[in-house]
């Protein structure tokens, strides 16, 4: 990604539709016997997809500070969407990512206004750790702000080794999001330990394992005290659990006849 290509990508994010580049995923409760319960779905626009119909062949992430700027359009172009629900079907609760400046803009009053109040508590806002910390005092001011509307923050992008220094009650957030990796179960019990006081730190049910791709993630998650996971994992629990009701139903209709 050079400052040219990212000129033409931009140029080209306020012509293109770009709805069918938005995917889903949602974040569960998984019941006693491992059926999900979604609690909110992730709404976002799919970069590796976006890279594909316009630009293939360029790494869209390579330069960290181009790639986000580019984010900066693409949080324009989402809240655009969000706010007409003929581009996006919306329902139940569901969350977007943002950057803390897009918070203080123009383009999210405008976003706001069009949003009607009654929607606003079920929106969740995810922001970066790091875009966070960049500025805490923008971020205080930014959060206060959308709380106050309504909306849900969620920090997003946290490490087992970066968990320890957030605090999501000091940060006044609603949720936070910790990526699974294989590593916290190689670092064996004393990382387990650790996790799982942190877990108990940040409150129950307010703490999303994303990025669990294998029922490993679920387990380990689970041993320390987490109940809410999201990741192809639990897309393909989703999946089957659809399926084994589909039939039902036709078992159901069946019998009927």
């Amino acid at each position: 990604l050079t400052p040219e290509i990212l000129n033409r990508v931009e140029a080209a994010l306020t012509r293109a539709d770009l709805s069918n580049l938005v995917r889903r995923q949602f974040a569960c409760i998984l019941g006693p016997k491992g059926a999900p319960e979604p609690t909110f779905s992730e709404l976002f626009i799919s970069i590796k997809d976006m890279r594909e119909t316009m630009l293939p062949g360029v790494n869209l992430t390579s330069n960290r500070w181009l790639f986000q700027h580019l984010t900066y359009s693409l949080d324009r172009r989402m809240l655009a969407m969000l706010a007409k629900t003929d581009h996006i079907t919306i329902s139940g609760d569901i969350s977007f990512n943002l950057n803390v400046s897009t918070l203080l803009s123009q383009e999210f009053l405008a976003f706001d206004d069009a949003v009607p109040a009654s929607r606003r508590g079920h929106m969740v806002v995810e922001l970066e750790n790091l875009d966070i910390f960049s500025d805490l005092e923008a971020y205080t001011f930014a959060r206060e702000f959308v709380q106050e509307r309504g909306y849900r923050i969620c920090v997003d992008g946290l490490t087992h080794q970066t968990f320890a220094l957030v605090d999501r009650k000091r940060l006044g957030a609603d949720l936070i999001k910790l990526i699974w990796h294989s590593d916290m179960v190689d670092g064996g019990k004393e990382i387990e330990s650790d996790l799982r006081s942190l877990v108990r730190r940040a409150g129950e049910n307010r703490v999303v394992l994303c990025r669990c791709d294998d029922r490993e993630a679920v387990d380990f998650g689970r041993s320390i005290g987490i109940d809410l996971f999201q990741g192809r994992h639990i897309e393909h629990l989703i999946a089957e659990e659809n399926r084994k009701r589909d039939l039902r139903r036709l078992k159901a209709r069946i019998q009927n006849n």
